[in-house]
């Protein structure tokens, strides 16, 4: 009799937590098991001399039989009515807690980090106003931190909007990073700004968010353009040639005499030059040298560049070569756009006997007939002058 006891109450409990785990419940109920075995339990202490084996045999069957059925009513009902009990909501309240609590720790992050900027930053929702930091209403000279399309758009300067709303409309899930300037008008000033940003696809909400920067030259000494305030001057230059003339490092030395930014900064604004200017070496900087200690500035709009790569001086000479157009870059800004026609002066360092000296007076030569009326190319090596 005994071993139908146990082998009752082990069907009902591994019955029982087959059924619970296929309702995914987490916490089980025990409340079943234990009036099971009250139940059997009763019956085999106070009922065993009345009933002989197979009455208690059937009888333990149908209470297995009928405590089963209870089990699977009530869990199936549990699953469709989507009932939860005290423990289950109890553990929902601790989960979404815990999603509250980190999504505030990365909001107080997002905005300390924001407060702590000296960029500007700008929100905007598709269909919604603009949303932008203090900084960001500062540099545009805005009365509130949000705005409409409209209030922005009329403090970018009018020949610039055209090129900033098509770089804006162009954005793509593929290409949703943009880089972009333009001038802003801030009372009777005119400030230019560089935009960063980036336009977020999130199912079918539309998002951008930008950081801008402003570029004033006359918030700087020399020039607001990083890359020309930072670059070494004509002594760097001198004592890197000199080293490598000592470590017989073969390389090429180009002269570069940027012709027509005089022009542009006549007609546009010496600050629309410096930028240009910085663009365009930043350009040449990325195409032809690894290092920041290769490119020089010798004069206003007369640069350096060192070349220790063979394989870049080649590319350079089969270049100029098929037609000179390898240093003419375009620049953007804006609604400007205008072309850097460089002079080069070009000079090797690959015999026997030369010096610092001669490398850079050599350069300078070949430059200096480039820059003759008579000279029908923009560039010249020394050898083939």
């Amino acid at each position: 009799m005994n071993m139908y006891v146990v082998i009752s109450i082990i069907s009902v409990w591994v019955i029982f937590n087959l059924i619970l785990r296929l309702a995914n419940k987490k916490k089980a109920d025990y409340s079943f098991i234990v009036t099971f075995v009250y139940v059997l339990g009763f019956l085999y202490f106070f009922f065993y001399d009345l009933m002989d084996s197979n009455e208690y045999l059937y009888y333990t069957y149908a209470l297995i039989g009928t405590f089963i059925l209870v089990l699977i009513i009530k869990v199936l009902k549990s699953v469709f009515k989507r009932d939860i009990s005290e423990i289950d909501y109890k553990n929902l309240e601790n989960e979404i807690e815990e999603i509250h609590n980190a999504s505030e720790l990365l909001r107080k992050r997002f905005i300390s980090t924001i407060e702590i900027l000296n960029d500007g930053m700008c929100f905007k929702d598709e269909g919604e106003d603009f949303f932008g930091t203090d900084k960001f209403i500062e540099f545009f000279g805005l009365k509130s931190n949000v705005f409409s399309e409209e209030t922005l758009e009329k403090m970018i300067y009018k020949d610039d909007l055209p090129q900033y709303k098509n770089i804006l409309e162009k954005l793509s899930k593929k290409s949703p990073i943009y880089t972009t300037t333009y001038r802003v008008i801030k009372g009777d000033n005119i400030v230019w700004i560089k935009e960063v940003g980036r336009k977020i696809f999130l199912d079918k909400k539309v998002s951008i968010i930008s950081i801008i920067k402003p570029m004033d030259i006359q918030q700087f000494p020399e020039s607001e353009i990083d890359v020309l305030n930072q670059l070494p001057l004509y002594k760097n230059m001198y004592e890197e040639i000199q080293n490598l003339v000592k470590q017989r490092t073969e390389f090429s030395l180009l002269m570069i005499h940027l012709s027509n930014v005089p022009n542009i900064n006549e007609k546009y604004g010496r600050d629309v030059g410096d930028l240009m200017m910085g663009e365009y070496l930043k350009k040449l900087r990325y195409n032809f040298i690894k290092d920041n200690h290769s490119l020089y500035r010798v004069g206003g709009i007369d640069f350096a560049l060192i070349i220790k790569d063979e394989r870049k001086v080649e590319l350079i000479d089969r270049a100029l070569e098929h037609g000179g157009d390898l240093f003419n870059l375009t620049m953007v800004f804006g609604g400007i756009t205008q072309t850097l026609f460089p002079n080069l002066g070009i000079s090797e360092s690959n015999y026997e006997g030369k010096n610092a000296d001669q490398i850079i007076e050599e350069a300078l030569v070949a430059l200096k007939l480039t820059l003759k009326e008579s000279y029908d190319a923009n560039y010249c090596y020394f050898e083939k002058k």
